[in-house]
């Protein structure tokens, strides 16, 4: 196997959960699969010129995001885009209280939008503002503004005021 080849198949591990989440989220059903290739194969052809501009993990949430919105929007024209957050991966290792934190948080995102659940979903994964709104398209000090308010309403439904 090449060099390219190895750290192609490398990011893939590295963001499978990432690129997984936006196909559940963009996608509904045996559509998912589809998506999920669909953003496997956009990697790959945008592979050899990725610049190195942002990290890869900004690149792959990019590439998928708006591989994702583009499948759907000429899927199923004049709808909305789907609000599916179907799987969290349960390994069988995975504690009870892990299992319960990953169904809040599902639950939580399903009903957030796609804009705001892919802030969460990079927030959490540890992105600054600088490195969201590369990907989102929108200004770091508005991704601060909707982190800021994701919190809260998660503080308000959750945690108690």
């Amino acid at each position: 196997m090449s060099t390219v080849n190895r750290e192609f198949e490398s990011i893939i591990q590295n963001n499978h959960g990432r690129i997984r989440y936006i196909a559940n989220r963009y996608a509904k059903g045996h559509d998912v699969d589809d998506v999920y290739q669909e953003i496997l194969l956009q990697l790959w052809r945008s592979f050899n010129s990725f610049s190195g501009k942002s990290s890869r993990a900004t690149w792959v949430y990019q590439v998928a995001l708006n591989t994702a919105v583009s499948f759907v929007r000429s899927s199923v024209k004049h709808s909305k885009l789907a609000k599916a957050f179907e799987a969290v991966d349960h390994h069988p290792n995975q504690s009870q209280q892990e299992k319960c934190h990953a169904e809040i948080l599902q639950k939580f995102m399903a009903n957030l939008s796609d804009v705001d659940s892919s802030i969460l979903m990079m927030y959490l994964d540890g992105f600054n503002a600088k490195a969201m709104a590369e990907v989102i398209d929108i200004s770091p000090n508005a991704i601060n503004s909707r982190v800021k308010r994701i919190k809260h309403e998660f503080e308000k439904q959750y945690i108690g005021e």
